[in-house]
């Protein structure tokens, strides 16, 4: 399940991304203030959902990633 939380947030990031482009080309030099607060609310969200899905990895100790690391490394071997 939360793998899937995991993807469906990366998904949503991608997807805001894409649309601060194209806002990006539909700027032209004047009456385009309503885009630039549309980009800057697009990349509030996109920090909310980065923080959601830090928040939302499961924790582990040092011990524990250490142990990980090096058991991948020994198998690389």
């Amino acid at each position: 399940m939360i793998k899937y939380k995991l993807k469906a947030k990366d998904k949503e990031i991608e997807y805001l991304q894409r649309t601060i482009k194209w806002f990006k080309t539909q700027i032209e030099p004047h009456d385009c203030g309503w885009i630039h607060t549309t980009i800057d609310g697009l990349k509030h969200r996109i920090k909310v959902l980065k923080k959601n899905i830090k928040k939302d990895l499961p924790k582990e100790s040092w011990v524990e990633g250490y142990n990980k690391w090096k058991e991948e490394h020994e198998s690389n071997k």
